[in-house]
């Protein structure tokens, strides 16, 4: 198997011309995306492992990332596998793909029992060893990649276990089936099970597109995926639409590819940001009621409203390659109420990025 990390880079896009039209095959650190989008929120985390393994891990549990390394939203770190500790638990989580593109999700939950770690001396008669829960979800499959898997373990003392691995097929599960179980951090690349994409596919493949990006809003607006984090999903979305479509080799027309594209629910920044500022006044209108801590309640109001400013000005800066310049960047954060001070730090911070 080929480790996502230490192949694949998010680096630079192979220009490649489909009738007359020049496009773009980005290429994709699978393993660094999804590490991006977990360690931006212990909540989606939580949920995400919870979904894994059939769990009910609170959503207030703190979670410990074990792994020293950290990540861009621009995925250039070479990062593999990745460890979060949550509620005594350790999971060990990575991403990995052939050399035909298959890819899988591999997971392991650790137990941590402190009782047992500290006992495990010479002198003790007896131990109890729990075993790590794996589970493996197939990104992609064809008509060889198995249902189940068995795993053979055999120990020093020639003792031989015969363990059955849980298995999750992505391509058999609905959109709604990804967003209910919180699998949307791998559900990004969910359009990859079309893949090799034919011209008998396309309609398939829209209504799949169109309902993940329905289901992503849907996160967004319910705050179970972050503004951020929910931006940067739809642009994984994006770009694994588009290689689906150059990997068809030329089978399905990219104009007609390109026409579907943009008729799908993309979400825009306007529309998000009005809805969160419903939000942030109908939540200061019922702060308000309360007596005695008006003030520090409207400065937290403040510093709320100050983050969501900050992270639209943030995508909409490092969008800047899809055609607009800076100083339209600027004129539309502007048209949508954010000040002149978050706009500026934040086409600060994407220059310092972008270098």
């Amino acid at each position: 198997m080929i480790f996502g990390g230490t192949q694949l880079y998010n680096v630079e896009e192979t220009n490649m011309r489909i009738n007359n039209i020049e496009v773009k095959q980005h290429l994709l650190s699978y393993d660094k995306i999804v590490k991006n989008t977990l360690k931006q929120s212990t909540k989606m985390t939580i949920r995400f492992v919870n979904g894994l393994f059939d769990d009910n891990i609170p959503h207030t549990a703190p979670v410990e990332w074990l792994d020293k390394e950290s990540v861009t939203d621009k995925n250039t770190a070479i990062i593999a596998d990745f460890y979060p500790k949550i509620d005594a638990k350790i999971y060990a989580i990575e991403v990995e793909q052939d050399a035909k593109g298959e890819m899988a999700v591999r997971a392991f939950k650790y137990t941590v029992n402190g009782a047992i770690q500290h006992s495990m001396t010479a002198t003790k008669a007896e131990l109890s060893i729990s075993f790590p829960q794996p589970c493996v979800i197939f990104l992609t499959s064809t008509k060889n990649t198995p249902h189940k898997l068995t795993w053979n373990l055999e120990f020093f003392d020639s003792q031989k276990v015969t363990l059955q691995v849980p298995t999750i097929r992505l391509a058999e599960l609905s959109i709604k089936e990804i967003a209910k179980r919180n699998l949307l951090p791998i559900g990004q690349f969910y359009l990859r099970t079309f893949e090799p994409l034919t011209k008998k596919k396309v309609e398939s493949f829209k209504a799949a597109a169109n309902s993940l990006l329905i289901e992503l809003k849907k996160a967004i607006d319910q705050e179970i995926v972050p503004f951020r984090v929910g931006m940067l999903m739809q642009d994984t979305i994006r770009k694994t639409m588009e290689n689906a479509i150059i990997k068809s080799k030329q089978e399905v027309d990219f104009t007609m590819a390109t026409e579907i594209m943009e008729t799908l629910p993309w979400i825009d920044y306007e529309d998000l940001f009005t809805k969160l500022e419903e939000r942030g006044r109908a939540e200061g209108k019922a702060e308000g009621k309360a007596e005695g801590k008006a003030e520090g309640r409207a400065e937290g109001r403040t510093e709320g409203r100050i983050e969501r400013e900050m992270e639209i000005a943030l995508k909409a800066f490092s969008g800047r390659n899809n055609g607009r310049s800076s100083s339209e960047i600027v004129n539309m954060l502007k048209g949508f109420g954010i000040s002149d001070e978050v706009i500026e730090s934040a086409r600060k911070q994407a220059d310092t990025d972008h270098a």
